[in-house]
């Protein structure tokens, strides 16, 4: 098909009870995009659209296995789509079409807090993996940017992160952005034409995060395996570049570099159950003063704790898991943030009605608590969220009941109780159900919209109960033990139209119910 482009978006309809087709787009004999597409017809379920603003006044070829009158529902328009959904997440974000899975890039540089993210803008399942783009001035009201990455010659674009480059080191200019990603050769078939496989590679921006420049050479070639995911941070005490990689199966490599650009080896380890989205910090330890303790991160929240002198990380503890549940997947800490470790996760959410799929988490501030020589991760909500909050009720000491419509706002719900008695709680909210075991030392949540398993999260016998609850469209997040625990689960997508009910035969010592008034921003 031969398409005269006559407007800067090319409309493509798509059908997700289709089967996927790959359409390759040309423009005078060389190509320039590949796409895989669940592609439908005038009733598919939404339009996706591509920007072939660069291409206006001219003719692409796009080629593909689908039947001649099938390219006639491909057409230019002079906007983007736009995808109004009254169910969206509220407080946290969510691209406004398409699949996306882990954060990618946080960076905190000039005042704003860049979240790029694997994005497919296709489609809501994953593939054609690009680099979304949304910013924010204080990690809580996001604006969805323009695409800053998408697939060619080298592969689709895998997860990687970002650095402001403020002393120079890498000679692209002071304070430029410098993004380390991989380029997954032979996930498309115009890389594995070429015959590239996964390699690091290196993007730039020298106006603030807008767009990204590729760099001509991979900074790591290819090691084995699907080599993935590179975490880069300065290591002060050692005076050099760290960048730690997932290799293959459970096994990960540190590298060394004093300027961004050339890369040593100084470390290969395996450790069980992690894999892929490594990262590597430094936590401090809340009930230590003064001490600090080296954390090992991986894709599913398992982590190890140690001492890291540069060149080696040394586990000094068994794997341990950080989520109460599996929700949450890939988070990634900001680079930038000097007073606070901040980490953002991918929420694997199944719905797809509103045209999208998936959203990030709020994000967390680390830490370290140490029990019996034994070192946990904590999670708390940053000041941001907490200056969000508007206290709308509040229970006496000694309550056993409460209940209150969410009248379509993102809420707070933070409990306490005095643990040392028998008996349960029961909180609903909407149709999930969360039953609170004093006796059992243990909270149950089900939802049989969404999932009729139910998940069980111990907290042990103690004094009091803390549990900290974030109920937005779709999602509930949870904190537990003054954020010892953290999970995520999935609720029915109008959950923020229903009620919150608490029974409780043990006595709480205390309820406050907070609106969080803010809306993300869909720009």
């Amino acid at each position: 098909m031969i398409l005269h482009i006559t407007e800067p978006y090319l409309w493509m309809p798509v059908d997700k009870k289709k089967p996927e087709v790959k359409l390759h787009f040309y423009a005078e004999h060389k190509k320039f995009q590949e796409i895989a597409i669940q592609l439908g017809g005038t009733d598919g379920d939404f339009y996706a659209a591509m920007d072939v603003s660069g291409y206006l006044g001219r003719d692409i070829e796009i080629e593909g296995d689908i039947s001649e009158d099938m390219f006639c529902n491909l057409f230019c328009c002079k906007e983007d789509v736009q995808h109004v959904y009254p169910f969206r997440p509220q407080i946290h974000f969510a691209p406004k079409v398409g699949w996306h899975n882990d954060p990618n890039g946080l960076v905190f540089a000039d005042g704003v807090y860049h979240l790029y993210y694997q994005w497919n803008p296709y489609g809501v399942i994953w593939g054609n993996m690009h680099w979304g783009h949304a910013v924010s001035k204080d990690l809580m009201q996001w604006e969805q940017k323009p695409m800053v990455m998408e697939p060619d010659e080298y592969g689709t674009v895998y997860s990687g992160c970002g650095w402001q480059d403020k002393e120079n080191a890498a000679g692209f200019g002071k304070d430029t952005l410098l993004f380390f990603y991989t380029a997954a050769g032979g996930s498309n078939q115009w890389s594995a034409d070429a015959g590239n496989r996964h390699t690091q590679r290196l993007a730039i921006s020298t106006d603030g995060g807008e767009t990204l420049q590729r760099t001509d050479k991979a900074v790591i070639p290819h090691i084995k395996g699907d080599n993935r995911d590179p975490k880069v941070f300065y290591h002060k005490e050692s005076a050099a570049y760290i960048m730690a990689l997932y290799l293959d199966q459970n096994e990960f490599a540190l590298f060394r570099s004093g300027d961004l650009l050339y890369w040593e080896e100084t470390q290969r380890f395996s450790a069980e159950n992690m894999w892929e989205c490594p990262d590597l910090f430094a936590l401090p330890v809340d009930n230590a003063a003064g001490e600090k303790k080296w954390v090992f991160w991986s894709a599913d929240g398992y982590y190890l704790i140690g001492d890291f002198d540069g060149y080696h990380f040394t586990p000094e503890t068994e794997v341990q898991s950080a989520y109460a549940t599996a929700l949450p997947y890939a988070a990634q800490t900001y680079a930038g943030v000097e007073d606070r470790v901040i980490s953002v996760a991918w929420l694997r959410l199944q719905n797809d009605r509103g045209n999208y799929r998936g959203a990030m988490s709020l994000p967390m501030e680390l830490s370290l608590l140490k029990t019996d020589d034994r070192y946990q991760l904590r999670f708390q909500l940053p000041k941001e969220f907490l200056a969000y909050r508007q206290l709308r009720k509040e229970l006496t000491v000694g309550e056993k009941s409460f209940e209150t419509a969410l009248e379509g706002r993102a809420a707070e719900l933070v409990l306490c109780w005095n643990a040392q008695g028998s008996g349960a709680a029961e909180l609903c909210i909407g149709d999930t159900k969360v039953t609170i075991d004093f006796d059992r030392g243990c909270m149950e949540f089900v939802n049989p919209q969404v999932d009729a398993e139910t998940i069980v999260v111990p907290f042990g016998k103690r004094e009091t109960f803390t549990l900290d609850v974030i109920i937005d469209q779709e999602m509930i997040e949870f904190l537990g033990n003054n954020g010892a625990i953290y999970g995520a689960v999935e609720t029915e997508e109008n959950i923020l139209r229903r009620k919150v009910v608490l029974e409780s035969a043990a006595a709480l010592t205390s309820l406050r119910f907070y609106e969080i008034c803010f809306s993300i921003n869909e720009k």
